[in-house]
């Protein structure tokens, strides 16, 4: 008793600090273009057309089957969105329609838009959209559905520091916790970090 109230004093007067390590990396063929945790282990990698869940303790990998022009995500159980492009000959036609399905692909939402994109992150509520083609005007945008509303969304990209982490990196997912990390480098692999109490 007597020592557990020391610990307590010390760990007051003397935090510990939080350092990541790197364990491995995430063997994928694909780069993706979200990573959602779905679990205190399990995080869904999705690209288009290509879709994965990796188990960050046994390193086991399932593929989802995926069409060519969805990606999924992960809110509140799996969704995916399908997009749509047609060609137009005017600026009052809808270049790309938007779908949003849930995992037995019953049709949650569907939206027409003018500027061609591609959802980024899909999710129930909204959903990001990025453009289509790089010749295109470089803007993300946002659809909240539950409001139906579809505007130009700035996204501001907070880069955090993690102890730990020396190299360059693109991104960061991270387990709601913070016990550990999912990175996507400058190179563009991807590593798993946990979290490491020094002492």
């Amino acid at each position: 008793m007597l020592r557990d109230i020391l610990l307590y004093i010390l760990l007051l007067i003397f935090p510990k600090e939080d350092i990541y390590t790197k364990q491995y990396a995430i063997n994928t063929l694909h780069i993706p273009k979200y990573i959602y945790w779905v679990d205190d282990i399990n995080v869904l990698l999705c690209s288009y057309g290509y879709t994965q869940i990796y188990n960050t303790r046994t390193r086991h990998m399932s593929e989802i089957d995926t069409c060519e022009k969805c990606i999924y995500g992960y809110d509140r159980g799996f969704v995916y969105c399908k997009y749509e492009h047609r060609l137009i000959e005017s600026m009052r036609e809808f270049s790309t329609s938007i779908f949003v399905y849930d995992i037995d692909g019953n049709l949650l939402y569907s939206k027409d838009l003018f500027p061609t994109v591609v959802p980024l992150v899909c999710t129930r509520d909204y959903i990001v959209l990025t453009p289509a083609y790089s010749f295109l005007e470089q803007k993300t945008y946002l659809i909240d559905i539950k409001r139906d509303m579809f505007r130009e969304y700035e996204y501001v990209r907070v880069k955090r520091e993690y102890n730990g982490i020396q190299e360059e990196y693109i991104t960061v997912s991270e387990r709601n916790d913070l016990e550990r990390l999912i990175v996507l480098d400058g190179y563009y692999r991807l590593w798993v970090y946990e979290k490491q109490i020094k002492k």
